[in-house]
Parts: structure tokens; C-alpha cells; sequence
């Protein structure tokens, strides 16, 4: 065999096994980073100027790649950072991907409706991945001083509903089996809402100026008959 052909097969060979073996990359090839999507929840409905609330954040890749241990940020609406997690090792139950973690924050001092985010910068660390980051709303509320207590019965049978739900704004809470819930507010006018599957809502205004009760009937809703 001429040195020619010696040298055509080895390249032959060379070009054959890149070919086949994943573990050959082009160094100048540019890798596209995976995706991330950057989740929040079990976010209290209303919290506390000033107490601590606990809520999650998770992290999924659109590759199902392992993020354990890789960080997320929380930041307030002027983009300050309030806290900061490292993802655990194991995902959320049901899910193959999404990787979480348990985060204690400081609400608000002044009430009103915050919008704050979720954010985990992108990262070039073996596989790369691109920047992930989710918007979530915290609503601060005064301390509560009284307490109201709602009972929402059926109007014409007089039983009580249970898993009706109950808004007086931005408070909410669901009646117990016994058509019961209470819900602690700060002194003020609210409207209040009832709400159950197969009922009209119920809505009335309320003055609070103390603990108090409210008797809710809840009119079934009509069925529509079809000609």
C-alpha cells in the first residue's frame, strides 16, 4: 500500500469514528442553551405587613436535566434582592423535572399588591442552560383586629354549605362542614362574597367595626330549560 493510501484510510477511519462516537464535539460549535422555566407557589393569598411567610419556587429544563443545587434568586419590584435558594436534590412529587425549594421571606412594611420575581441566571456549567425567571404577586394587608365569622346555608332547606367559598377583599377563606368560616380582618367596609357549585352568588356590603357574624342564604341556581 502506497504512503498515499496509508494516509486516505486513516483519515477514512478518523472521519468514520467521529462519526459514530458522541463523545467527539466540535470546539467551535455553538451549543444552544436549554430552556428554563422558573415556577412560584404556595404563596399566601394575603400576608402580614411585616411577619414572615413561607412559599416555593422550582425550576424545571425543558431537557428534564438534573438542576439540584443551582440558584435562584428573589427579588422585589425594584429588582433588590430579598432572598436566595439552592435547589434540593429531589423534584416535586407527580413531577419527572421540576426541582424546588422552601423559601422564608419578610413581607412588605406597607400594604398593597407587590410584584415580585423568581429569577436563576444562566449558567455555562457543563450543559448549558439559559436564564429562567417568573413574575408572582404579594399582596401586604394590615394586622387583622376583628373577626368575622360567615355561616352560608341553603335558603330554602336552611342546611349548611359546606366548601363555600368566601371573599371579603383580599381576604378569603372556604365554610367547614358545618357552613362555618371565619376570617380576621382589619376594621373597614368590605363587600362579601359567597360562592358555591349549583348556588347564586351572594354578595353584600359589611361594615366592620368589631367581631362579628353574617348569616348568608344562598338561592339555588335555576335550570334553564331546553325547547
Amino acid at each position: 500500500m502506497t504512503g498515499s493510501s496509508q494516509r486516505n484510510n486513516v483519515r477514512g477511519r478518523a472521519a468514520s469514528d467521529a462519526a459514530v462516537s458522541p463523545e467527539v464535539v466540535d470546539a467551535g460549535a455553538e451549543v444552544t442553551p436549554h430552556g428554563i422555566s422558573a415556577l412560584a407557589w404556595d404563596i399566601p393569598s394575603t400576608i402580614v405587613t411585616g411577619e414572615r411567610f413561607r412559599m416555593k419556587v422550582g425550576l424545571k429544563c425543558s431537557n428534564e436535566c438534573d438542576l439540584s443545587n443551582r440558584d435562584v434568586g428573589i427579588y422585589d419590584d425594584e429588582g433588590i434582592q430579598l432572598a436566595a435558594a439552592s435547589l434540593s436534590g429531589d423534584c416535586w412529587p407527580e413531577t419527572t423535572a421540576l426541582y424546588f425549594a422552601d423559601v422564608e421571606l419578610d413581607a412588605p412594611a406597607r400594604a398593597g399588591l407587590y410584584t415580585w420575581s423568581v429569577r436563576s441566571p444562566k449558567s455555562d456549567d457543563g450543559i448549558p442552560h439559559g436564564e429562567g425567571s417568573v413574575s408572582f404577586g404579594v399582596r401586604a394587608v394590615g394586622r387583622p383586629d376583628c373577626l368575622v365569622t360567615i355561616e352560608a346555608v341553603d335558603k330554602i332547606t336552611q342546611l349548611p354549605l359546606a366548601g363555600a367559598h368566601v371573599t371579603m377583599h383580599p381576604y378569603k377563606a372556604v365554610t367547614d362542614e358545618h357552613g362555618v368560616a371565619t376570617v380576621r380582618v382589619a376594621k373597614g367596609t368590605y363587600k362579601l362574597f359567597v360562592s358555591q357549585t349549583r348556588f347564586l352568588t351572594f354578595g353584600v356590603r359589611v361594615e366592620v367595626t368589631a367581631d362579628m357574624t353574617e348569616r348568608v342564604e344562598l338561592d339555588v341556581e335555576p335550570v334553564l330549560e331546553r325547547n
